[in-house]
């Protein structure tokens, strides 16, 4: 039942509304009650952090398969809006089987994937801190694999360990047993992702960006990676703006014109 004030003299009770108290009838006193209502209302909790970050699943079946994630859609939703210039940089957990990106400390976007086997050397993932190569393309094909994908970019060893799409026959066809794999180790050693993931990190991931491979999973507080390593640290500080480079081109400019 809603929550009256109850005038009284010199002091006010709380009463149920329309009944009197001691005798005394109940009063509308808007002010009052507006600044009753603000400390009962519930303290909106703080994001606590947690690694149970992998995307919504987005179910499909195809050629009677059942796929936790339609490969023909983005994976975790809409994607998100560079700016010019803003730079990012990606984590990969071998654990979770996700793609972070990241811009400075916030995640921007994670993409379900599937990395290396890793039962023998030649299907493993490298952990590490690479870059992004200069080597990408729309597709290949490998006949050693009978396997071959779309929107390639290399990370490491030019050309050999790649992001890059599900992977598809030699008339580009989806194979839909390898596909349902995302979120599982299911590769060579590359990174399979969904097709319009893997076109978004062909269309949008630069030469250089950092590719931090981790066995560890990521912790998030709300989209703020929670304590994170030191290459995690590097990364972020690496592609977060300085807020001195600014003042300092100020600075010669300014001697620049005193001279």
């Amino acid at each position: 039942m809603a929550l009256a004030i109850i005038a009284g003299v010199g002091f006010n009770y709380l009463g149920f509304a329309g009944l009197p108290l001691f005798g005394v009838h109940a009063v509308a006193n808007k002010s009052v009650v507006a600044h009753l209502a603000v400390k009962f209302v519930h303290k909106v909790r703080e994001p606590q952090p947690t690694d149970h970050n992998t995307p919504p699943a987005n179910p499909v079946v195809i050629d009677g398969v059942k796929m936790r994630y339609n490969p023909y859609q983005p994976s975790d939703g809409p994607y998100p809006l560079l700016t010019q210039n803003e730079k990012i940089w990606i984590d990969v957990s071998i654990s979770q089987q996700l793609v972070y990106l990241f811009n400075g400390s916030k995640r921007i976007y994670t993409m379900a994937t599937s990395s290396g086997l890793d039962t023998i050397p030649d299907n493993s993932t490298p952990l590490g801190v690479y870059h992004i190569q200069a080597e990408r393309g729309t597709w290949f094909y490998t006949a050693n694999y009978q396997e071959g994908a779309k929107y390639w970019v290399s990370w490491l060893g030019h050309g050999i360990f790649l992001f890059h799409s599900v992977p598809m026959n030699s008339k580009q066809q989806l194979l839909p047993h390898v596909a349902a794999e995302l979120l599982h180790k299911a590769s060579h050693g590359c990174f399979h992702l969904t097709i319009p993931d893997a076109k978004w990190v062909y269309d949008h991931v630069p030469y250089g960006t950092t590719v931090v491979v981790e066995q560890a999973p990521v912790y998030l507080k709300g989209d703020q990676i929670y304590r994170p390593s030191s290459v995690q640290t590097q990364a972020v500080r690496a592609t977060q703006p300085n807020p001195t480079q600014p003042n300092a081109k100020r600075a010669g400019a300014a001697k620049a014109m005193n001279a």
